[in-house]
């Protein structure tokens, strides 16, 4: 004999009393009457909807960055950020640098 079909509601109410029953799935499936390939697809399926629902959309900024050759005249790199600048010595070492715009970026 075949259900109506069930609303979303119905099998997440079908999927606590299985759970508060101490029933394996198979056995709460056979009493009530659901075929459990059925059971299984619609809690997979509401376990998915469930996850998908939690993500937000992010808006992220771009940043931009300028290269300029240096030359043996100009011994320095200059960072412009907002209305300010800094000038440093070509010699800083990548990483105290990376760790500086990371700073500025938060």
């Amino acid at each position: 004999m075949r259900h109506p079909q069930r609303s979303q509601q119905e099998w997440q109410q079908l999927f606590k009393q299985q759970q508060h029953s101490g029933l394996s799935a198979v056995e709460f499936c056979r009493q009530q009457h659901i075929n459990i390939q059925t059971f299984y697809a619609r809690r997979s399926d509401i376990r998915l909807q469930h996850r998908q629902s939690k993500f937000v959309q992010v808006n992220r900024e771009v940043t931009t960055v300028e290269s300029r050759e240096f030359t043996a005249a100009t011994e320095q790199i200059t960072l412009a950020y907002g209305s300010g600048q800094l000038s440093l010595p070509i010699k800083v070492p990548p990483h105290w640098l990376a760790a500086l715009m990371k700073a500025l970026n938060e």
